[in-house]
């Protein structure tokens, strides 16, 4: 009853402290700096592991996964824009500029959510930032080889024949490897961003609430898209861009109903 009652308070918080605006802000600052962050990031792995394709080809099809199938019109087109690129030592700071805009939105409204005054000087913020972009590759990086090892789960297949090694590689691939991005993602975000103290454990209750909520979220968007409301007559040929932009915001609307919730359960021990 006391976690229905924090759930239920997060949601109203969320109205309360504008977070339909934060959304807003937090969808289009990511939409702008989207493109950047990817090639950045896919720079940085190409010095890292050098150029191999099949890195490039699991991280694009992470990236699209991310998004509802509905929008894969836009997302495949973004895909085609965001490869790996031997860009000079300026091309790539400038990259990293852009992507800062990302992470300084979603500290800015983690800020308003957690009631925090002071921010921090710009310098640790970059610092931050550059923190969470380590941890980004190398959580990308831990995800790539996990799936590499599909191909072992497959060779049991002779050992032990009954085994349904298709599903349970199509589960991994389809679900488990991507809630798990998210899922850490999220954790991070929420242990890093807000300039307090966040329990672990109340980072992982909200980072488990929001990569839940995005997996229905997302299954539900896509039914509600293609079934319910027919955007194609209303947009035309901007359709895959508004599906896009709505859900970023949606997606938005759940991260920061998720750093409620997280905040809710500090001011909740505190009482």
């Amino acid at each position: 009853m006391k976690y229905l009652n924090i759930i239920f308070k997060s949601f109203v918080d969320f109205f309360k402290d504008g977070g339909i605006m934060l959304a807003g802000s937090l969808s289009y600052f990511i939409m702008m700096a989207f493109i950047p962050l990817c090639i950045f990031l896919f720079t940085i792995l190409g010095y890292i592991l050098g150029h191999y394709q099949g890195v490039y080809e699991f991280l694009l099809f992470r990236m699209v996964n991310f998004f509802p199938d509905v929008a894969s019109g836009i997302t495949k087109e973004i895909a085609k824009l965001i490869q790996f690129k031997g860009i000079g030592t300026v091309s790539l700071l400038l990259y990293a500029i852009l992507s800062y805009q990302v992470f300084a939105s979603i500290e800015n409204a983690l800020n308003i959510i957690f009631e925090i005054k002071k921010k921090r000087m710009l310098i640790w913020s970059i610092l931050i930032s550059m923190l969470i972009i380590t941890l980004i590759i190398l959580i990308l990086c831990i995800s790539f080889i996990a799936t590499s090892l599909i191909p072992l789960i497959k060779a049991l297949k002779k050992t032990f024949p009954n085994i349904h090694v298709g599903i349970i590689t199509f589960f991994l691939i389809r679900y488990a490897i991507p809630f798990l991005i998210i899922f850490l993602l999220v954790f991070i975000s929420y242990t890093f961003f807000p300039k307090i103290k966040v329990k672990i454990s109340y980072a992982l209750i909200g980072s488990l609430f929001t990569s839940i909520l995005l997996e229905i979220a997302k299954n539900i968007f896509t039914w509600y898209v293609g079934s319910v409301i027919k955007f194609g007559s209303i947009y035309g040929p901007l359709t895959a861009f508004i599906i896009f932009l709505l859900w970023l915001f949606y997606s938005s609307c759940i991260f920061l109903i998720g750093a409620e919730l997280v905040h809710n359960l500090i001011t909740y021990k505190k009482k």
